[in-house]
């Protein structure tokens, strides 16, 4: 039997209440901090305290606690649970506005359209080299770094010219967060092979990733990288149809002299000797694929 809230002093709605949640839904933030509820206190006219207003709203179901400490994601009338998968992320936005860190591996392949299907595990989210995440975090997403600063933040989210070509909202894209575009997940996807966990769903659109890449940029980003993440970086250009600009990729690296390079760790083994890749993930993959 639902409780009757009407009886319960510390669940009892008043005017104030009532006027803050009116306005809590007018606005429908993700998620508040005590900042913002001091500001929606102040435009409601009160000046109670901001501690007893959380603890209230909390009790009322309208404040639901996240995993980054003094922020609290809102859940809007209507809805019975938050289901925003990045809700943790927006916190910690709120919570530390100057928080550089971008959707990386198989969030960022699944908004550029590269998966069939979501990737269901915790999201692998790129933060700078000097970096650290936030403790309550940690267990909640997949962490990827990968020697890039925060002023390069710029480069590896996708132009805007890419995101009008393939039509996806500017400013909705990835969930109005920072994240990786085509060049930044092949660089993963080329140094830290492991840390992607959906190669099954990505190989059938490698042609797409391929295309989508902007050489230039790629290779500007591979800057400062190992020989072998340009010779993954050139055969993944390759696997996607584009032979001449993987090739071209390759004859820019920093050092000529290429040494044998394994990509994937499976139990079967393609060689290619035009990027000196031995090849255990993606020839076999491909091959078993076709016999599905």
């Amino acid at each position: 039997m639902a409780e009757d809230i009407t009886k319960n002093p510390g669940r009892t709605i008043t005017p104030l209440t009532a006027n803050l949640h009116n306005r809590l839904a007018q606005d429908r933030p993700a998620v508040v901090t005590k900042t913002d509820i001091s500001a929606y206190l102040a435009e409601v006219g009160s000046n109670r305290d901001v501690g007893v207003t959380v603890k209230n709203l909390q009790r009322l179901g309208w404040l639901v606690g996240v995993h980054i400490k003094g922020v609290w994601a809102y859940l809007p009338p209507g809805e019975a649970q938050i289901t925003d998968r990045y809700i943790d992320l927006r916190a910690w936005r709120a919570r530390d506005p100057d928080a550089v860190f971008a959707l990386a591996g198989e969030a960022a392949a699944w908004h550029l359209g590269y998966l069939d299907r979501e990737y269901i595990g915790p999201p692998a989210v790129w933060i700078p080299s000097d970096t650290r995440m936030p403790f309550g975090l940690r267990k909640y997403v997949s962490e990827v770094k990968l020697g890039w600063g925060a002023d390069e933040i710029s480069q590896l989210v996708p132009t805007s010219k890419l995101l009008h070509q393939r039509r996806l909202d500017l400013t909705k894209w990835a969930g109005g967060l920072p994240a990786f575009g085509p060049e930044a997940l092949l660089v993963q996807l080329s140094m830290r092979v492991k840390s992607f966990r959906s190669w099954a769903d990505l190989i059938p659109h490698l042609q797409q990733l391929a295309a989508d890449v902007d050489v230039v940029r790629l290779a500007t980003l591979l800057g400062g990288k190992s020989q072998s993440s340009w010779q993954r970086a050139g055969y993944l250009l390759g696997c996607g149809g584009r032979y001449e600009d993987a090739l071209q990729l390759l004859n820019d690296r920093p050092r000529p002299k290429m040494a044998d390079v394994v990509f994937g760790d499976g139990p079967e083994a393609v060689w290619v000797p035009q990027f000196r890749v031995v090849d255990r993930l993606i020839a076999p993959m491909q091959r078993d694929l076709g016999k599905a």
